[in-house]
């Protein structure tokens, strides 16, 4: 395996992740905010949101 093509997509895969994590964080906290007075809708929780993109950017150590 060329060490210098793995290194270019393991960097562009971890930023990938990283601008779609914040992308999703900031639409789920936009979401939020805007049914702050629906008593009927339902709050998505961020939480575990970091941890699914952990796993994503692990995909390819774990398959190489």
């Amino acid at each position: 395996m060329n060490i210098d093509k793995y290194a270019e997509l393991n960097n562009k895969v971890d930023s990938l992740l990283a601008e779609t994590n914040k992308k999703m964080t900031d639409l789920i906290d936009q979401y939020n905010e805007s049914i702050e007075d629906d008593e009927d809708a339902t709050e998505i929780d961020t939480v575990d949101l970091d941890a699914k993109f952990d796993d994503l950017a692990d995909y390819i150590e774990d398959y190489s």
